[in-house]
């Protein structure tokens, strides 16, 4: 079969090769999936470089590069219980390929007729619902969401609107897509309003403040928001795209009854469990409707790898809308 695989660290500009390499054989509670597709995520690009902490670190040589995906069950290896031709989405290494074994307790079972492409993003998008869950805020309150034209922010917007709350949407300059229509009530243009942030939350919320902030970015931006919160306000970080630093005082913390919170995605060092089966199902019923909007920036096949690499490395996070996808015949 044909895989994308490195033999060594670095860039996943400069050490990827397409190759044949062996089909895959499932050992026990392993099931062999045909790939469908395969997201490329700058996480993908972390593991290549070894940038994670353990266990999650390359083989080498021969490693295959890939994290996630969809596909189809072709086959049980010993002591697998899910039935040949269930469609699920891979939250585990080596699926930039025609085919991976996986171990069971990494894959989430989808019903038959559930977008590829949605499933896919299975990992944003159980990624957006932690984070709109977690920020606690309540119907018509209004929150904040930075690097609006990322593909975990639009799915955390139409989340926060299925829920009843007013987003903000801020973004470093306007993208092609409408973000209105993933649930942003209004769009700050940074480009444009950036110095005057603080004044325009507090117009746009009559005083009111924002209750909570998701944010992706970090930076001076950051400060400015938490200077706008309402009191008991909390501050998810789901990423940290500035390389600048931000500034507070203790008081603005403690005397606003304010919370900071790292979120790292709950299925990274340990798969699903039974008790998560309910929210993953309500995930799954939310992004199956068609009204639930996936953007794809990218379809590749693997053969054009360089390209679908180099788009998506090159690129400064946050600034495309929607994932670039491998699409495996």
């Amino acid at each position: 079969m044909q895989a994308i695989v490195f033999d060594k660290l670095g860039l996943p500009t400069e050490v990827l090769e397409l190759r044949d390499v062996k089909k895959p054989v499932p050992a026990r509670g392993q099931v062999l999936v045909k790939m469908l597709n395969a997201p490329i995520n700058q996480g993908d690009f972390l593991f290549i470089q070894n940038l994670y902490p353990e266990p999650k670190k390359p083989s080498l040589p021969g490693q295959i590069a890939g994290n996630y995906g969809t596909g189809i069950v072709i086959e049980k290896g010993p002591g697998a219980s899910l039935a040949e031709g269930t469609l699920v989405s891979i939250i585990y290494y080596n699926t930039w390929a025609e085919y991976a074994a996986i171990a069971e307790e990494w894959l989430i079972p989808l019903p038959s007729g559930f977008p590829p492409e949605k499933a896919a993003q299975m990992m944003p998008l159980i990624t957006a619902w932690d984070v709109v869950e977690g920020s606690k805020a309540k119907r018509g309150d209004w929150i904040a969401v930075t690097a609006a034209n990322s593909a975990n922010a639009l799915f955390i917007m139409q989340l926060a609107a299925h829920k009843g709350l007013r987003v903000i949407a801020l973004v470093r300059k306007l993208p092609s897509l409408n973000l209105h229509e993933f649930g942003a009530e209004v769009v700050i243009d940074l480009s444009l309003d950036g110095d005057d942030v603080s004044s325009r939350i507090r117009e746009i919320t009559a005083g009111k403040g924002i209750s909570a902030i998701l944010d992706a970015v970090g930076g001076p931006l950051l400060a400015d928001l938490i200077h706008t919160a309402s009191f008991g306000a909390k501050v998810i970080m789901y990423g940290g795209l500035s390389e600048q630093r931000f500034q507070l005082h203790n008081n603005d913390i403690y005397l606003n009854g304010l919370t900071i919170e790292p979120y790292i995605y709950r299925h990274f060092f340990t798969p699903p469990v039974p008790e998560e089966r309910s929210t993953i199902q309500k995930i799954i019923d939310i992004a199956g409707a068609p009204s639930f909007i996936a953007p794809i920036s990218g379809r590749y096949k693997l053969d054009e790898y360089k390209t679908a690499v180099r788009n998506s490395f090159s690129s400064t996070p946050g600034s495309s809308s929607g994932k670039g996808l491998f699409i495996i015949d």
